[in-house]
């Protein structure tokens, strides 16, 4: 190899330690570094600084540690890399990140939920794996009830809606879950509707995929408090889609949830059912 080749100099090197500190020392000491290294053109560091975080963030221990030390710092610029790959590894990171209820305050705060909106909206070959992980970290950021409104605030309803037209079920099960979770708001459940989301969570119940029926009902359940949106969906055929949920899903989970959208609906479906409000949980 001839010595004009492009490499890193050893000095240059941050090696992320394995051992139970070494991570959080390495973030806190060497995040500039890191941080150059996330912002380089170079593919190759950008993917191992997301890949270390994104397997990092697996770990309760580490989640906060992670978010505490500046590691979001690091994740910016990779969700804003030219290589999609890089932002599926940083899309990934922020869905493990986003599992503590901590963190999704402090990654609401620290500019998280932009990072995931600017994610949820990229085009282009291969970017499925980047929206299916960037919509399970907003479903989880959803479950703070003052993250609802900053994602609204922020854009990302209206993509997610695009998302839950995906004919990719991984990546329209995360998208609805995510406005599953954003519905438990009187204003959020008004825009989902207003944009044209019933439609394509209908259209999820309405599939054999289980994953997929069961954030639909959940969504609806939750979309169908709202006087306005009852009348569409009822309107869009929400009833027989739902009844038909309540009769043939093996699912005791989805048939609940679907029975007692039925009851919003004003129309119970063979159990007694009665209006319990909205639900959401975590995507994990």
């Amino acid at each position: 190899m001839g010595s004009s080749e492009s490499k890193r100099e050893e000095e240059d090197v941050v090696e992320i330690e394995e051992d139970e500190e070494g991570l959080t020392d390495t973030l806190r000491t060497h995040l500039t570094r890191l941080i150059a290294y996330a912002e380089s053109a170079d593919v190759t560091l950008q993917q191992e600084v997301a890949e270390k975080l994104a397997n990092e963030a697996v770990k309760p221990e580490r989640q906060r540690q992670i978010v505490e030390v500046g590691g979001l710092k690091l994740l910016l610029p990779l969700t804003e890399s030219s290589d999609t790959e890089v932002q599926r590894l940083a899309a990934h990171a922020l869905a493990n990140l986003s599992v503590n209820a901590e963190n999704q305050i402090l990654m609401a705060a620290e500019g998280g939920i932009e990072m995931l909106v600017h994610l949820v909206k990229i085009e282009g070959e291969n970017c499925e794996a980047v929206h299916r992980q960037a919509s399970k970290a907003l479903a989880n950021l959803g479950v703070n009830s003052d993250n609802k409104m900053r994602i609204s605030q922020a854009g990302g309803i209206a993509p997610l809606i695009e998302l839950a037209k995906s004919r990719n079920m991984t990546v329209s099960v995360e998208a609805i879950a995510a406005l599953a979770n954003l519905a438990v708001n009187d204003s959020n459940e008004r825009e989902i509707a207003e944009r044209g989301g019933l439609a394509p969570i209908l259209d999820g119940a309405n599939t054999d995929h289980l994953d997929l029926q069961s954030q639909a009902a959940r969504a609806l359940r939750n979309l169908s408090v709202n006087e306005d949106n009852k009348k569409i969906i009822i309107t869009l055929g929400g009833v027989n889609i739902l009844k038909k949920l309540c009769r043939n899903c093996p699912n005791d989970r989805v048939r609940t949830q679907a029975a007692r959208a039925l009851a919003n609906l004003g129309t119970d479906e063979g159990e007694d059912t009665h209006n319990e409000g909205k639900y959401e949980e975590e995507k994990g």
